[in-house]
């Protein structure tokens, strides 16, 4: 008889990994602000000119923690609402936003640049922003119906001029199954036209 081995991490509680998280990020910064005044330490003298070198250290170390486990909170709760994709999808773009912000501090902590740091992050987010303005709105739009969930699978429901029952629900698109035909309606436009649920016939 076999066993899933994919159970236990959905049925897992979030309050672990969203304790490390918290942890990871508070000792961060209060080994950061030790690392910044260590010359007023006659003991730790000669790390000062190490000091940058141990901050990239301490970054990358629990930054990684602090984003893997708080990504894994996030799956945690999304599954819990949505579906086993969705909260994939959102896992995937909750770690491409944390090693952004570890990378654009990485470059504050190298440059002695916090405006570099700054500058960087906003150019690099104007250029995915205008490559991929039409799959960001989807996915947005994505989250937002995962989080206040308007509709589930299983109500019927007239999106423009489309009318069927809700099959799937994606960050990408919604699923309306009618008789005649399936239809695939961008999330964006779900969270942008007007959305009525049909009450079940008694």
């Amino acid at each position: 008889m076999s066993v899933s081995t994919s159970q236990p991490e959905s049925s897992a509680s979030p309050t672990v990994p969203l304790l490390t998280t918290v942890i990871s990020v508070f000792v961060l910064f209060a080994l950061l602000a030790l690392t910044s005044k260590m010359e007023e330490f006659e003991v730790l003298g000669f790390l000062v000119p190490y000091e940058n070198y141990i901050s990239v250290a301490l970054v990358v170390l629990l930054g990684h923690i602090a984003v893997q486990s708080g990504t894994k909170w996030v799956y945690i709760v999304v599954q819990r609402r949505m579906t086993e994709d969705v909260a994939r999808t959102i896992r995937v773009i909750s770690r491409l936003v944390g090693y952004g912000l570890i990378f654009s501090f990485l470059v504050s902590v190298l440059t002695d640049n916090a405006a570099a740091a700054l500058t960087m992050g906003s150019f690099a987010g104007l250029v995915a922003g205008f490559a991929s303005q039409t799959v960001m709105g989807h996915t947005v739009a994505g989250i937002f119906l995962a989080l206040f969930r308007p509709i589930g699978i299983g109500d019927n429901v007239t999106i423009g001029r489309n009318s069927g029952i809700v099959s799937d629900i994606t960050l990408m698109h919604i699923v309306l199954d009618s008789e005649n035909e399936v239809s695939l309606i961008p999330s964006s436009t779900v969270v942008s036209t007007v959305l009525v649920k049909h009450k079940e016939s008694e």
